[in-house]
């Protein structure tokens, strides 16, 4: 080994590079890849998500819309929607953790931020107006997603879960349910 670099990181950081080069040839590192040996083994990467809102005590749908979701290596996830229900620029994008809870099922987890109040747009209320996008309006504040997704295959996964809504002040307001079924973007 060139002396040099010995210098440069010390005995202990060329024990360590010479371990992992050891351990990656043998196959004693895992490193999750969508085209590895078991599609299922991880979810990284950037998918189309189709959510639908659900009523949940009937499970009846409420409307849909899609969503992009990237897992990050590390366990990290970025999301950002194109749901009508909220007025531009009053949804920041979503970011959030997964794990893995057993072979091809995770948890997620994700927070976005509501920037500003707007006022409920429902058919059959007094003040509807059919020129506007349906809603049933928010506080600013921040929602929280929750949902346990299942891996179908290499390019495929089905999720469901709970939203919740809350004030700036931390009230809880609004809570519901939603399935997604999602393809990977390659």
């Amino acid at each position: 080994m060139n002396i040099n670099l010995r210098k440069t990181i010390g005995a202990s950081g060329v024990a360590a590079i010479i371990a992992f080069a050891g351990a990656l040839m043998s196959g004693g590192v895992g490193l999750a890849h969508s085209n590895g040996p078991d599609p299922r083994s991880t979810i990284e990467g950037a998918w189309l998500v189709r959510v639908t809102l659900r009523d949940c005590s009937t499970s009846a749908s409420l409307g849909s819309f899609n969503s992009l979701v990237s897992f990050h290596d590390g366990g990290t996830i970025s999301e950002t929607t194109s749901s009508s229900a909220f007025a531009i620029g009053q949804r920041s994008p979503g970011h959030g953790s997964w794990e893995s809870e057993r072979h091809g099922t995770y948890s997620q987890r994700m927070i976005s931020l509501i920037n500003f109040d707007t006022t409920a747009n429902l058919p059959g209320t007094p003040a509807f107006n059919p020129a506007l996008p349906i809603t049933p309006g928010f506080f600013a504040g921040w929602s929280i997603v929750r949902h346990t997704l299942e891996v179908t295959d290499q390019s495929h996964a089905t999720s469901s879960g709970t939203n919740e809504f809350y004030k700036a002040d931390g009230t809880l307001y609004r809570s519901g349910c939603s399935t997604a079924v999602a393809t990977r973007f390659e």
